[in-house]
């Protein structure tokens, strides 16, 4: 994986309210066992790998629907902050990484996620913001109380 020293894409921000603590939000996003009640939970062959200290890997692929992310973790601050390099590994493969910084934000209702996905191809389009929208309303309906 390959860490750019800018990200002249385009940027990608989207948030979701959910009704849990930041806590529990968190460790949706970095325990596998929990990642996996909400994170493609309908494909029955999804595989993921998630080791979250700085540095560790961060794998969710399904073969059956030809999708995969791999990542691996740059930033963690508990509760508040998961940051990933990230990359898809679908289509024609990503050159150099993207960062994917995901915010919790914890207020008396919950816990606001706001996800930053900085893109590092300059011309890269945007499709992947309904997907992202699709993943936080999942985790909003599987963490939320």
């Amino acid at each position: 994986m390959t860490q750019p020293s800018s990200y002249p894409g385009p940027r990608i921000v989207v948030a979701q309210d959910v009704d849990a603590d930041a806590e529990e939000v968190y460790a949706a996003w970095t325990e596998e066992e929990r990642l996996a009640t909400w994170w493609w939970p309908g494909l029955p062959d999804t595989q993921r790998t998630v080791e979250a200290v700085e540095g560790g890997e961060f794998v969710v692929s399904s073969e059956v629907a030809s999708l995969g992310a791999r990542g691996r973790f740059t930033r963690l601050e508990r509760p508040s902050l998961v940051q990933l390099a990230w990359r898809w590994e679908t289509g024609e493969g990503q050159a150099e990484d993207d960062l994917v910084t995901i915010e919790l934000r914890e207020h008396s209702h919950g816990t606001l996620v706001v996800l930053t996905h900085e893109i590092a191809q300059p011309d890269a389009d945007t499709d992947m913001r309904d997907g992202w929208i699709g993943a936080l309303n999942a985790l909003a309906a599987t963490v939320g109380r």
